[in-house]
């Protein structure tokens, strides 16, 4: 669902590195494993694997102090309780440490002082699972365990639900500065755009918006062959040509794959025009770099009777009965004041309503 942050790739490595040492540790203190169920063993390796996981983000987060910090008492916690599953108070240490560590990385996300990556959303898959491998009773536990069943069956689902909406909304309301959206991969390029590639990017634009300008009537779009496809109950629709499609036209502003328009209550609205490669996994040539950088949605789900397309949640999952989908890639030309930039990703959906008002 999302790319992989650099600054956390070293954690991932780190935790996979940890995996099979969590487990060869279990295997080294066999007298002591054998006294306990399987479940607590499973957390105890889980719990290892975040503790390396939070280890190893320390070093790509030194200049931020207070999240460094976490990261070391939050890493050490794990990887010491991970190893004390034989302690009485195991359980409800390690229950309070993970379900801490979750709704503090909630609180993380909602302040803004971080945003969710692949890394980080795996750990938390982990974390619930080794919770709900910590509170699952054991064999020879009586007083408690209906306690403790009732408290798995509600606190996992919660935490999960929470977990993904976090993120989820997050990721929807503030994308970043590039406006890549959950799901969306984008092209590599260099990081700061050069003059040429500034002067080429403005000369796309200017060609692109002259060559649809006809287009401003939706009526001259449908004589042309393009077509609606999707809901027309969104803010916006593309309208895709299919003739010039199968012809494999790459960035000729005279014959964009797709226009995008705005459903308002005066009608189709143009919006900009979408430029998409023949084949998924194949980027188009980038003449303003970071500036023109495709992109490839890879989180779109797709209910078939319906024709209805809706985002994956975060943990790569549709709606019952959808299937999901990669598109090929495809670069944006906008031409409208979108604040997002004139190639982003997408447009705010803020100039819809504009639209509708004016």
């Amino acid at each position: 669902m999302f790319d992989i942050a650099p600054d956390h790739a070293v954690g991932l490595y780190a935790g996979l590195l940890a995996l099979p040492f969590a487990v060869l540790a279990l295997k080294f203190r066999h007298a002591a494993a054998s006294r306990v169920p399987g479940t607590v063993l499973g957390a105890s390796v889980l719990m290892a694997t975040s503790g390396a996981i939070h280890l190893g983000l320390v070093w790509t987060h030194l200049e931020e102090g207070v999240t460094a910090v976490l990261f070391v008492l939050n890493g050490i916690a794990y990887l010491a309780l991970s190893q004390l599953f034989t302690w009485r108070w195991w359980r409800p240490a390690s229950a309070a440490l993970i379900a801490g560590t979750l709704l503090g990385y909630l609180v993380y996300i909602v302040l803004g002082f971080d945003g969710p990556d692949q890394v980080a959303i795996a750990t938390k898959l982990i974390e619930l699972l080794a919770l709900a491998l910590v509170l699952v009773p054991v064999r020879g536990e009586t007083s408690r365990r209906k306690l403790r069943w009732r408290t798995l069956g509600v606190a996992i689902p919660v935490l999960t639900v929470m977990t993904v909406a976090v993120v989820w909304i997050d990721a929807l309301a503030r994308p970043d500065e590039r406006h890549a959206h959950a799901g969306a991969l984008l092209q590599a390029t260099n990081e700061v755009a050069t003059p040429g590639q500034e002067a080429a990017a403005q000369k796309l634009y200017n060609d692109t918006s002259s060559a649809i300008a006809p287009y401003r009537d939706w009526r001259k779009a449908w004589a042309d062959g393009y077509r609606p496809g999707g809901s027309q109950t969104m803010p916006s629709t593309h309208w895709m040509n299919q003739r010039y499609v199968d012809a494999g036209y790459v960035l000729d502003p005279r014959h964009p794959q797709g226009l995008v328009y705005a459903n308002t209550k005066h009608g189709p609205q143009l919006l900009g025009a979408m430029f998409q490669m023949k084949r998924i996994g194949e980027f188009g040539p980038d003449p303003g770099g970071p500036v023109t950088a495709w992109h490839q949605h890879e989180n779109i789900c797709c209910t078939p009777l319906g024709f209805e397309f809706s985002l994956m949640t975060p943990t790569a999952t549709c709606p019952l009965g959808a299937i999901a989908i990669t598109t090929p890639a495809m670069l944006h030309v906008w031409i409208v004041d979108n604040p997002s930039g004139r190639f982003a990703v997408d447009f705010d959906e803020k100039l819809v309503r504009k639209i509708d008002q004016a």
